[in-house]
């Protein structure tokens, strides 16, 4: 299995740094190949400028975009892990899903819309939330950012969802809540 993992967290002693090690050990038990972007430590750039934009589809592909369109190629299993900012992602991996999954390469578009071109890979997410579950639940918040990632990303680009795991009230967390979720993160990997 060739895995890639795509993790968006300043911190690599935050919680979502927890989840990053649990998954590469776990990951190390399948004797999984794994590759690592650490959006903030390779210093990803997001943003979307216009002398790589043109009308929906980037004609001029700038050789950091290459470079991370090849991990993506090369991978058979997507993982995401980062935090909830502002009921979303933070701005580097959506700069990243700006730049990198780019028109021509991720998808298409066809006369009903897009057709995905990472057909064949799954993708897993697993993002931390600050709130409670009672808080985003009942105004579908958490329906709206799983509906942002597992359609308006991973489907439209052909990557099929394992799974999109929120792990909720990370802030407030005591330590065994912690590690029953750490565990949960564990076992969806052993799964694989």
């Amino acid at each position: 299995m060739k895995t890639l993992i795509i993790y968006a967290h300043p911190r690599q002693d935050s919680f979502c740094g927890q989840i990053l090690e649990a998954v590469i050990e776990e990951l190390k038990i399948l004797k999984a190949e794994i590759r690592l972007r650490d959006l903030y430590r390779i210093q990803f750039q997001p943003v979307l400028h216009e002398d790589n934009y043109s009308e929906f589809f980037q004609t001029q592909v700038s050789e950091d975009i290459l470079e991370e369109q090849s991990y993506l190629l090369w991978a058979d299993t997507l993982v995401f892990i980062f935090p909830t900012w502002w009921c979303g992602m933070p701005a580097i991996l959506k700069g990243y899903a700006d730049r990198v999954l780019t028109n021509g390469f991720a998808f298409r578009t066809v006369k009903d819309g897009t057709e995905g071109l990472l057909n064949g890979k799954r993708g897993l997410v697993f993002q931390t939330t600050g709130q409670p579950e009672q808080a985003l639940k009942p105004s579908q918040l958490s329906m709206a950012m799983e509906a942002v990632m597992d359609y308006g990303i991973f489907h439209m680009c052909g990557i099929e969802t394992v799974t999109h795991q929120f792990l909720y009230a990370v802030n407030g967390a005591n330590l065994e809540t912690r590690k029953r979720m750490i565990k949960e993160v564990r076992g969806v990997i052993e799964v694989l």
